[in-house]
């Protein structure tokens, strides 16, 4: 039961790596730009000095013609719930699955315990019919297997969804239905019965992990997308830890901020006393 779960593990890091690699050499490659933002016609950009506070009131000045320096950069969590990525994610995982499954159908019935010759007498899904009524049963694959391979399987389901801009409980709850009813009940159902430790195993304890491996992505990226100073590291670690994103940002894809504020001192008042605030505020519609 847990080899077609591993083998797609593997497919999927050997797809990983490439986008990985292909995101790594795009970035030194290019140079880091930033680029003057100048409001038009589909954004608002300006800067706007608060020169004091008397009595509750706040005079203002905004000059809109002086441009705003900005480092494009990614934002990391998205500040909403990123369906569209979400989306785009889970579209990825099918793909994969659906090519796992059809190599795995290639292979011999020695390595994946699949009788092919039940399957192609009575079908498929007979055979998926067949196994859902069986199951759950409690499986004697290897311990590594079982409570390694599972959670670490679980930990990617739920990062999916945490990488996308929803809560612990929303991506325990895609890691349960992505491991409960895609795979257990789903995909693997066509070729063994369903496993009572999967079913637990795989979204508890890899909702734990992926929490873990969430802060530790937002460290990664904190620092540069670098590990011991090393983007390589920090590249391969990223891809480890959350395959799919990694996979999606690797094609291009961005979360993007729609407002952003920063506020800051840019001088002092001496005659009255008071420091004068800068603030920068850029929105897009």
């Amino acid at each position: 039961m847990i080899r077609t779960n591993t083998f797609l593990c593997s497919f999927l890091i050997l797809i990983i790596s490439t986008a990985s690699f292909a995101q790594q050499t795009k970035s030194n490659i290019s140079e880091p730009l930033i680029t003057p933002i100048i409001a038009d016609s589909t954004s608002t950009v300006g800067t706007i000095t608060i020169e004091g506070f008397i009595e509750d009131t706040v005079k203002i000045t905004i000059d809109p013609a002086v441009p705003i320096q900005k480092k494009d950069s990614l934002v990391y969590p998205p500040p909403y719930k990123d369906y569209t990525r979400l989306a785009y994610n889970s579209s990825i995982y099918v793909g994969a699955t659906i090519v796992a499954f059809g190599v795995l159908w290639a292979m011999p019935e020695s390595t994946t315990n699949w009788d092919k010759e039940e399957m192609k007498e009575k079908g498929i899904f007979w055979k998926w019919k067949e196994n859902v009524k069986a199951g759950p049963v409690w499986d004697e694959d290897n311990w590594v297997l079982n409570y390694i391979t599972h959670p670490y399987c679980g930990a990617v389901y739920y990062m999916t969804a945490r990488s996308s801009g929803f809560t612990i409980l929303e991506s325990f709850g895609y890691s349960a239905i992505m491991s409960t009813f895609f795979w257990e009940y789903g995909i693997e159902a066509f070729a063994e019965i369903p496993s009572i430790q999967d079913l637990i195993v795989t979204p508890v304890i890899g909702s734990v992990m992926g929490e873990g491996f969430f802060y530790a992505k937002k460290s990664i990226i904190k620092h540069d997308k670098k590990v011991l100073k090393s983007r390589f590291l920090g590249i391969t670690s990223l891809f480890l830890i959350d395959p799919f994103n990694t996979i999606l940002d690797g094609f291009g894809y961005q979360s993007k901020v729609k407002t952003q504020m920063n506020i800051t001192p840019v001088g002092f008042d001496s005659s009255a006393n008071k420091t004068i605030w800068g603030v920068n505020f850029s929105a897009s519609f």
